[in-house]
């Protein structure tokens, strides 16, 4: 399996074997042990951005099953202006939805969060601040944003979340070792609408409906306009080719709260 502990274990041999060679006499060149470095780095830091390749961690990205399903997800609120929006949209649509909310962002939208639950959606966290820097901070940094963002949605809601999800979907070792113990179900993704890349809506709708596969998790954002002006189309778009959207913890079959 290709993991991060397994990649170590094959750079460390292949050190191990360098070092040999060099003992006995065989000519071992000093860019050698520079390439073997750089190769292990290389292959460690780039894998820490697919989520869905368990390489660090495994994460729940998506549900094993024929049956034809599919969550909603949103990341980044809440925002004052477009979550309730989107809320009312889900509402008359009468469709349930996840929202990994930053910590942050919490203090001042509280009824937002208490309406997310009170119609029946779900809250996970996205860390407290989703700094640009958040994957090089120390593990018990990182552990302090988990704890800061559930707490801050425990405050507004009374409801303390297991649902974790990675600023960027980005896992290392750091965050590895920051959840270890901590009971959040680490959830990623299967289908990303790449909705912050600017693109017109048609066309980040086009992608979701082309990658949709049973049990995906739909990734978008509640912070932008258009993931927020296209739920009617995608909704009905879904629908057509056959598929229902149903509750995260449904679709991953866990438990979205502390009880």
């Amino acid at each position: 399996m290709f993991t991060f502990r397994n990649t170590t274990l094959v750079f460390f041999i292949l050190l191990a074997a360098l070092n040999i060679l060099g003992f006995s006499g065989f000519p071992v060149h000093y860019y050698e042990y520079i390439l073997l470095i750089i190769l292990y780095l290389g292959v460690s830091v780039s894998m820490s951005f697919f989520i869905r390749s368990g390489y660090h961690m495994k994460a729940l990205c998506r549900a094993v099953t024929n049956e034809k399903i599919v969550a909603l997800t949103f990341d980044d609120g809440p925002d004052s202006k477009l979550t309730p929006k989107l809320l009312d949209d889900l509402k008359s649509l009468g469709l349930p939805a996840a929202f990994f909310c930053i910590g942050n962002k919490i203090k001042g939208n509280e009824e937002i969060l208490v309406r997310i639950t009170r119609e029946g959606h779900l809250i996970g966290t996205h860390s407290f601040t989703h700094s640009n820097w958040f994957d090089l901070f120390s593990p018990a940094r990182m552990r302090k944003e988990l704890k800061d963002s559930a707490l801050a949605v425990a405050e507004a809601t009374g409801l303390k979340p297991l649902l974790f999800r990675p600023p960027y979907g980005v896992i290392n070792p750091m965050l590895k070792r920051a959840l270890y113990g901590s009971g959040f179900y680490v959830t990623g993704f299967s289908n990303r609408a790449w909705d912050t890349s600017g693109r017109k809506k048609e066309v980040i709708l086009g992608r979701i409906l082309k990658h949709l596969k049973p049990g995906d998790i739909i990734l978008l954002h509640d912070t932008i306009p258009e993931s927020v002006d296209f739920i009617h189309d995608l909704a009905e778009k879904i629908k057509t080719a056959g598929y229902r959207i149903v509750p995260l913890d449904q679709l991953l079959n866990i438990q979205a709260y502390e009880i």
